[in-house]
């Protein structure tokens, strides 16, 4: 959207006044585009963040907070992406969200990249850590894994992954520090162990 100057001015930038007759001010003559434009611009955010690339939400003149709702909900909604609607805002974004809790279900552990790029779990049985689905075209991710009092249990990672240094402790009490970077394809692996203090 641009600016868009008044009728009577001839400074692109020139702002709008009131006119005022004691004065003998002449106001500010105001074009069709720039009351245009601006609507236009607002029902176009409203109808893309609010609905989805396949079925807009059209705008109401019943509802005067949908401009706020659509900026709430690309800045707060990972899965409408207001970078490019194809990988999470969060990855997109590139840096690291609040941890999420990964989830644990019949000792397969699955992490939602949508919800955030920074996981955590503590082990208290043998796990799988299983890949992303969908998985993410691109980004990074971290998961940090905490080996409970009793340790010494299984830990592997299901397919798609790819460990390029390091290995997973499962001593009891011990902290790996698994990064992740995404290619679409597969998960490149970097395995710490964080340091007693």
């Amino acid at each position: 959207m641009e600016y868009v100057k008044p009728l009577n001015e001839t400074d692109p930038n020139a702002p709008y006044i009131n006119g005022d007759a004691s004065q003998d001010m002449e106001g500010s003559e105001v074009p069709a585009a720039a009351i245009e434009h601006t609507m236009r611009e607002i029902v176009n955010a409203v109808t893309f963040f609010l609905g989805t690339v396949e079925t807009p939400l059209p705008a109401s003149g019943e509802d005067l907070q949908q401009l706020r709702k659509a900026i709430e909900k690309a800045v707060t909604d990972a899965n409408a992406d207001a970078l490019y609607r194809t990988v999470s805002a969060t990855l997109g974004a590139g840096f690291w969200t609040s941890p999420v809790a990964a989830t644990v279900a019949a000792g397969n552990v699955s992490f939602n990249a949508a919800l955030g790029n920074r996981f955590t779990l503590t082990a208290t049985e043998a796990l799988t850590i299983t890949a992303p689905d969908p998985m993410p075209a691109g980004g990074s991710a971290r998961l940090e894994l905490s080996i409970d009092a009793t340790g010494n249990y299984s830990i592997d990672f299901g397919a798609g992954f790819r460990v390029n240094h390091g290995a997973i402790s499962s001593e009891p009490n011990a902290v790996n520090l698994i990064h992740m970077e995404f290619n679409g394809a597969l998960v490149d692996v970097h395995i710490t162990q964080r340091s007693e203090a």
